[in-house]
This record gives C-alpha cells, sequence and structure tokens, in this order.
C-alpha cells in the first residue's frame, strides 16, 4: 500500500479502497458534536467505531481527553480487547504500539481556559476481519473523528501498519530539499501577465521555490500554471495562499511546506510533486499597478510516472460571502483522483463551528462528515494557537492579536491548512467539499478557501442499473425477492442536506432471511459497486453479500440517525466475481435486520 508521507507517491491514483470517517457529529445538526455515538452496545458501552472486514484505521483526533475515558479495541471478532486505554492515554503513550513519532497531545486552542489539548494519532492500525472501538466512564463531553479506508477481500494489507522512513522525517519537521534547482529566474512583474516560464519536455516539479525580500507585497500576484497545453489552467490561486501565507509571512516548517526567513528574504517552498508529459506552462499575474520582484526556483526532474495512473496537479481557489443555510463550497470536481489538502480562512461571525461534509462519487450522503472547522483542521477550541505540523496547522493567533478575549478574536480573519498524507480522500465519480459557517451555516462570513488535488478528467463509474425497491414493476424486472420483509413507507430527509426536500419512498424493512436480486454490469470492469438507500432508524443493520454464490462480505450499518432518516451506502464487490459478466446474481442473508428503498449499480471501469 501506498505511503503519501513519501511525497513522490502523491500523484499516483489508485482505486483499491473507499475513504470514510465517523465522528462525534450531531445526528440532529444542532451543533452538539460531541457525547454522539454510532450507538450503545449490550454491556452498555458505547461505539465509536465499528467496521467489518478489511481496513486500517488512519488517524484518530479527540479532545476533552481524560483519564476518566477508557477506550476498548477488540480486533477481527474477538470477545477480549486488544487493547484497553484511557482517551488520554491512546495518544501520550498508553499503548506501545501506537506510541511515539505520530502521536501527539498539544495545546491548540484558548477558549475559556478550558482543557485545550488536541490527540492526533497518525499511527496506522490495520484489521483484517474488522475492528470495534468502544468507551466506557466519562462519555458525554468527547469530541472525536476517525479516518479510515475499507478495502475488499482481495487487498493485500500486509504492510498497511508500517511507518516508512518518510513518515518519520515528516514528524520530526524535514522537508525534501532538493539537490539542486534546474531552473531559476528573478522577475520584475509590470501590471499584467507575465510570462514566468516554459518547460518543453517531460518532467516534474518536485520544489517549487519563490523567493522575495522581506517587504515585498505579494497579495496581488496570482498563479496560474496549464499542464500540456490545456487551455484552461490547472493551478490558478493567488500566489501567496499555494503557500498558506493568505495574510502576509508567516513561519512554517511542514513536511510538503516550508516558509522561513533567510537573512532579508522570505524563501517559501512547496514539496507537491507535479508531473507533465508534455509541457508546463506557468504564468503570475499582477493585478496591481505596482511592479513586484521576486525569484523562481524550480526543481526539476524526470518523468516516470504512467500517464493513465497518475493526476495533474490542481489548485482551485474560492473566496466570497457566505450564504445562510447553504455550505461553503470548497470545490466540485468531476473525474477521478483524490484530495490532498485544503487552505482556509475565515471572517465574521462564530465561523468556527462548521463541520465537513465530502461527498464522494454522487453519493448524496457525506462519507466524511465532521465536528467542526478547527476540529477538521486538527486542533479544538477556537480561537486556536498558531500551530504547524506535516497534517495540519493555524496560521495565527487571532486571539493574541487584539486584546486576548473572545469578543476581540472576532476582529481578524483565522487561517488554517490540511495536508492529507494520512488519507487522501480518493474519488472515482467525482467529489463535492463542502463546510459550515458557524454551527449550521447561520454567518454572515467572508471565506476563502484553495483545494489541492490530483485529478484526471475521466470517471471510473458507469450507471448500469437501478432498482426502486418500492416498485413492482421494478421488483419483477430485477427478479427481486425476500423472504422475509414487510412494505415501509418513509417521509424523511438525507443526512447533512440541511436545506433539501423531505423524501418520500416506499421500500422494505427485512427480518432475519433471504434477499435477492439481478442486477446488469458491464463485462470489462473493475468491480462494481452497489448504492443503497436505507433507513437509519434502524441500526445496527446488517446483510451478508453473495455474488453467483460466492460471499464477498457483510453490508453492515452501525450508525443510528433519527433526524434524518434516510442515508446513501456503498458496497464494494471485487472484480475477482464480476470480470467478465453481463449479470450478478446478489444474495443479501439478513441475521437480523436491514431496510432498503433502491439499489443503483455502478460499474467501475478498467484504467
Amino acid at each position: 500500500m501506498r505511503d503519501y508521507f513519501d511525497l513522490k507517491n502523491l500523484p499516483v491514483l489508485e482505486n483499491y479502497g473507499r475513504t470514510l470517517q465517523v465522528s462525534s457529529f450531531d445526528r440532529k445538526a444542532d451543533n452538539g458534536d460531541f457525547g454522539q455515538y454510532l450507538y450503545q452496545d449490550a454491556d452498555g458501552a458505547m461505539v465509536l467505531f465499528d467496521e467489518t472486514g478489511k481496513g486500517c484505521i488512519k488517524s484518530i483526533w479527540a479532545t476533552n481527553a481524560t483519564e476518566e475515558t477508557t477506550l476498548f479495541f477488540y480486533f477481527d471478532g474477538s470477545a477480549t480487547p486488544q487493547y484497553t486505554v484511557s482517551l488520554m492515554g491512546l495518544f501520550t503513550g498508553g499503548v506501545p504500539e501506537l506510541s511515539g513519532v505520530g502521536n501527539s497531545f498539544e495545546d491548540r486552542g484558548h477558549y475559556d481556559e478550558a482543557d485545550t489539548r488536541a490527540g492526533n494519532c497518525f499511527i496506522p492500525i490495520p484489521y483484517t476481519k474488522g475492528l470495534k472501538i468502544t468507551a466506557t466512564g466519562k462519555l458525554d463531553n468527547i469530541y472525536y473523528h476517525i479516518m479510515y479506508e475499507k478495502y475488499t477481500d482481495d487487498v493485500d494489507i500486509t504492510d498497511a501498519g508500517s511507518k516508512s522512513p518518510a513518515f518519520d522525517q515528516a514528524f520530526a519537521g524535514e522537508s525534501p530539499v532538493p539537490e539542486a534547482y534546474t531552473f531559476e529566474k528573478t522577475l520584475t512583474l509590470p501590471s499584467g501577465y507575465t510570462d514566468a516560464g516554459k518547460l518543453e519536455q517531460p518532467g516534474v516539479i518536485t520544489a517549487f521555490v519563490v523567493r522575495i525580500p522581506k517587504e515585498t507585497d505579494l497579495s496581488q500576484i496570482q498563479l496560474d500554471i496549464s499542464w500540456d497545453g490545456e487551455l484552461i489552467s490547472q493551478v490558478a490561486a493567488p500566489l501567496l495562499y499555494m503557500f498558506s501565507q493568505p495574510f502576509g509571512f508567516a513561519e512554517i516548517h511542514s513536511h510538503a511546506l516550508d516558509v522561513h526567513m533567510e537573512g532579508d528574504q522570505i524563501v517559501m517552498s512547496l514539496y507537491l510533486p507535479m508531473p507533465f508529459w508534455k509541457s508546463a506552462g506557468i504564468t503570475l499575474v499582477n493585478l496591481s499597478d505596482t511592479p513586484v520582484e521576486l525569484t523562481l526556483q524550480l526543481s526539476v526532474e524526470e518523468n516516470l510516472y504512467t500517464p493513465s495512473e497518475t493526476g495533474y496537479f490542481h489548485a482551485d481557489f474560492r473566496r466570497g460571502q457566505t450564504e445562510l443555510f447553504e455550505d461553503w463550497l470548497i470545490g466540485s470536481f468531476f473525474g477521478r483522483g483524490h484530495i490532498i489538502g485544503v487552505i482556509q480562512t475565515c471572517h465574521g461571525g462564530q465561523y468556527c463551528e462548521g463541520n465537513e461534509h465530502f461527498y464522494i462519487n454522487g453519493s448524496r450522503t457525506p462519507q466524511i462528515n465532521g465536528t467542526g472547522t478547527e476540529d477538521f483542521y486538527l486542533g479544538c477550541y477556537w480561537p486556536n494557537q498558531k500551530y504547524d505540523s506535516p497534517c495540519a496547522g493555524c496560521i495565527n493567533d487571532v486571539y493574541l492579536m487584539n486584546d486576548s478575549t473572545l469578543k476581540g478574536a472576532f476582529k481578524y480573519p483565522a487561517g488554517y491548512y490540511r495536508f492529507l498524507h494520512d488519507m487522501p480522500i480518493r474519488f472515482m465519480d467525482g467529489i463535492r467539499l463542502e463546510i459550515q459557517h458557524g454551527a449550521v451555516g447561520q454567518t454572515y462570513s467572508y471565506y476563502s478557501s484553495l483545494c489541492l488535488s490530483y485529478r484526471r478528467p475521466d470517471s471510473l463509474f458507469t450507471q448500469t442499473d437501478f432498482i426502486c425497491v418500492g416498485s413492482e414493476a421494478s421488483r419483477e424486472q430485477h427478479g427481486y425477492t425476500a423472504e422475509n420483509a414487510a412494505d415501509v413507507s418513509l417521509a424523511a430527509k438525507i443526512e447533512a442536506q440541511r436545506k433539501a426536500p423531505v423524501l418520500q419512498k416506499s421500500g422494505l424493512l427485512h427480518g432475519a432471511g433471504k434477499v435477492q436480486f439481478t442486477v446488469a454490469i458491464q463485462p470489462e470492469n473493475d468491480g462494481v459497486c452497489l448504492r443503497r438507500l436505507y433507513d437509519q432508524t434502524r441500526s445496527p443493520q446488517r446483510g451478508i453479500v453473495y455474488v453467483d454464490g460466492a460471499p464477498v462480505g457483510d453490508w453492515y450499518n452501525p450508525g443510528y440517525n433519527e433526524a434524518t432518516a434516510f442515508a446513501d451506502h456503498d458496497f464494494y464487490i471485487p472484480a475477482s466475481v464480476t470480470a467478465g459478466k453481463k449479470a450478478l446474481q446478489i444474495e443479501i442473508h439478513v441475521p437480523d435486520v436491514y431496510t432498503d428503498f433502491e439499489y443503483t449499480v455502478f460499474t467501475i471501469r478498467k484504467v
């Protein structure tokens, strides 16, 4: 499995695994994003995480962590926990296997002199047949999110839990400084467009460096880069945002990013690889009337990437006024790729509470649903202290910039960055990234955001079938039968879509028994995705899935949500049982409870 702390792996687009998150977000969407769990276990413990099959936890974040909360990690269906540790102990050496480099417990906020320490564990935790994490003790005020990948049974996860030298270097604060710069040019930028450089043969920019005298104002300089002669720039952003410098100079020592002073010069370096196969055209635009001088340095190496497996580097920028009760749009992209970073500023109103909502592959339900803007950036309790780490940072301390009061903190915009070395957010059929402003999107705020990604324009999903379970004709067409089911009708919203209409759907509530149906697919495929619309007020739900008689895993839904009952959930079927077939006979063996209203079938195209 690829290690994305090794930056040269970032452009490579992998199709294995789904990127997911569980968190303590408020199911009622009322900003009570704490003390919320998947469900309560039979022994009274609250369940934070519960997955079956193969997977790997990539990072765990939490705040309000004390010795009064105890966690239990049950691996691969075992009734005995492999780890028993306090929530604070999880981040402070309580589990030897999860201790040391990549695990921290640090002050990251100012709010009302509360416990403002955030715990962050980036040490991967793989599992083969499932993992369940439960908690007892003090539970009412815990904020948490767990980012993880879920795999089909044919994925080799032998090295999923290993830490690489690049991982160690990242958390030691080391950046990959190039041996030499192969391109260097000092430019005086007049008003308007300046051709900063054209690279006419294949290559990979592995270091993008800008040097300026200390007093230079770059706030009106835009950067445009076009790869391989594309008419629309794949990189289009204010130059300072590319280095997480939206307010001027702020020293940062991260893994992919470094900004520091050398004598009387500011040196800004970005180490995200940028491959191209024909050419790279770099343009700088001065929107002011004042000439600006800077030095551009590039390290360009040989391009050894395979084009069909590699994404172009993109930087997509937005800024403007927020809209009441509409999430701020970070970006909406088609095709395939993965998101590897977000840089954001917020100004006005209590913006810090807003939860991130990331919708992957056209799902109506966010697979990434968080607990607050400052939490997404791995801090806690806004106003946040200035911090920088390999995966996240707060650029400025608005609390100290005025009078060290909460009221004074609102006078200044706050800025953050998040690099997803721990888990790039993969997509095969587009992605939409949104984040709330304020507790429920209720603030009049001014936002800006820069989304960093590697993408290609071609989608890997093709919809090849659809079953409306509430339609007798649709069931008959697909040979749909159920041994123990009752008709149900539900009027509800889809999770996280606050202004969405109420859906009125008919479906089935299943007890113990078997569900069968046939779906059409394309023979040339790299697997199949089944997307099911189900009722989250019945929980947990499990269906053991067979394809043409072969078991392929559990379709397991442990989460409970009474406020917004409808949710989409995806189940991936490996190519080992789908390749060369035009249709699949699906059997779902229900041990207890299962609901279904719709099935959408996507054939996954081979790259």
